[in-house]
């Protein structure tokens, strides 16, 4: 991080998102930065969002810049997140709930949870030693937390909403033409 500023925003989040004051170190934020590139692709697709989603997690909770910038053009491979955990195994497991819950947070920012992601987090969270019980209960929160954002963005910003809903509609409507008049 570079300024106070920065500082101030990462430790905001890190309490209110994780009850927490302080980051973890720039190693740990690496490693976990790439299990969450390695669970995001593993329908064989890291979807810009899905980076986005990543990597705008990570600079909010205070991630050097250094690693930002590596992380706009990571490409995860099938066989580091093994090796991965190793190098960081106390941190990991330490942090093992909210990894398994940002993994669902990351592989569902492109708006699908492919069941080759859905199966990845279990083999995390299984090697970590997360019962799927566990699993799959945080799998119902951040469902719950995507419909609890929904339902306060149409209450809270409705011109907002009005605006995305006629942008939909008229990609609907030009697809639709598309379909029609295609040859």
């Amino acid at each position: 991080m570079e300024n106070e500023r920065e500082k101030i925003v990462a430790s905001w989040v890190m309490y209110n998102q994780r009850g927490q004051m302080e980051p973890p170190s720039n190693r740990a934020f690496e490693i976990y930065s790439k299990l969450l590139f390695r669970i995001a692709g593993a329908d064989g697709v890291l979807a810009p969002t899905e980076r986005e989603w990543i990597i705008g997690q990570r600079a909010a909770l205070g991630a050097p810049d250094e690693l930002i910038d590596m992380l706009k053009t990571y490409e995860p491979s099938d066989d580091d997140w093994k090796s991965l955990l190793e190098l960081q195994r106390s941190f990991i497991e330490s942090a093992k709930y909210p990894l398994i819950y940002d993994a669902f947070q990351a592989a569902a920012a492109d708006s699908e949870l492919h069941a080759d992601e859905r199966r990845a987090i279990s083999e995390l969270g299984h090697e970590l030693g997360v019962d799927e019980a566990t699993i799959e209960k945080i799998a119902q929160l951040c469902e719950e937390e995507r419909e609890i954002k929904k339902r306060r963005i149409a209450l809270l910003y409705p011109p907002i909403v009005n605006v995305i809903e006629k942008k939909l509609e008229q990609q609907t409507s030009l697809s639709d033409y598309d379909e029609e008049y295609s040859f």
